[in-house]
């Protein structure tokens, strides 16, 4: 087989196009579900879910099991801290009080921080004009959205950073797993699980009441949505989309579930963006598309032996 990929056709797009909608869901899906999971609790159940699909798939395929090293044991650690536990619990958090159509638009700002952390923690990933620009573009974007948040409490603009904290948290966790690329998907994907729920079990029990929680079916069914389909399928979209095309293809997503998520949201839960949310929209995917653009270098000009 040559090393050469076929150009994107219409699979890989529709590929795209469709985890751009599970992922695009997880947002409308946790604002149903926090209703009757506390935050901790409703990452911890959605995970436990999660992990049951993903053992069942492991023993239905065969796949070989994989001993990781005590480096990989660390860092398959961090994905699962930075992957799910904090952003899942922060994006539950947030969205108990802010619309998940602005949630989805601050995820959008993920692809951003991961160009500044990039350019701070690897040495071939550093900042060019493109990359400065679409950052700047992304914060410009925040204040737009964060502006109406001033006038209307405290409380609000907590719940919104809280939310940059899990698009922080995404865009660490898109670093650490540059180095884990060797590993089978499904593999991978059941360690990072079983480590969420080491870390999620003990800060359940501790700082919630999970045992004493009364949800509804809608609110339950939505939970297992979350495990099922935006973790558990949408991982596998996700593995599939970078199989076929390559992890440059596979980042345009970025640009299309802020998207998803603000056109779910008015759909399923009646949202109505403000025009700041749909401005932040508009500049924060624009910042994404720049910081994306690739100029060939400048080379140094000789100077003219006399």
């Amino acid at each position: 087989m040559s090393g050469h990929r076929a150009p994107p056709g219409p699979a890989d797009y529709a590929l795209l196009r469709g985890l751009a909608v599970l992922w695009g869901m997880a947002f409308p899906l946790s604002m149903v579900a926090v209703q009757g999971y506390p935050p901790i609790t409703l990452t911890l159940t959605r995970q436990l879910v999660a992990v049951l699909c993903l053992l069942v798939l492991f023993m239905l395929l065969r796949r070989p099991w994989r001993r990781p090293t005590q480096g990989e044991l660390i860092l398959i650690a961090v994905c699962s801290i930075f992957g799910s536990v904090l952003p899942f619990t922060l994006i539950n958090w947030g969205v108990e009080r802010v619309d998940s159509g602005v949630a989805a638009i601050l995820m959008g700002f993920m692809p951003l921080l991961t160009i500044v952390l990039a350019h701070i923690f690897t040495h071939d990933d550093k900042l060019s004009a493109p990359k400065l620009l679409g950052g700047l573009m992304g914060l410009a974007g925040l204040c737009v959205l964060f502006w109406p948040a001033l006038t209307i409490g405290v409380e609000t603009i907590w719940r919104q950073l809280a939310l940059i904290g899990a698009a922080t948290c995404y865009a660490v966790n898109a670093l650490v797993l540059r180095h884990l690329t060797h590993w089978p998907p499904l593999v991978l994907l059941v360690y990072i699980g079983f480590g969420t729920l080491i870390f999620l079990f003990p800060m359940s029990f501790t700082l919630e009441n999970p045992l004493e929680i009364d949800p509804t079916l809608t609110q339950t069914i939505a939970m297992i949505a979350l495990g099922i389909v935006a973790y558990t399928l949408g991982a596998f979209l996700m593995f599939a989309i970078i199989d076929r095309q390559g992890a440059s293809f596979f980042g345009q997503i970025n640009l299309l579930v802020p998207v998803a998520g603000v056109l779910l949201g008015a759909l399923f839960l009646g949202e109505r963006p403000g025009w700041n949310a749909l401005a932040a929209l508009f500049i924060i995917v624009a910042g994404v598309v720049v910081a994306r653009l690739k100029f060939p270098a400048l080379r140094p000009l000789k100077r003219k032996e006399s």
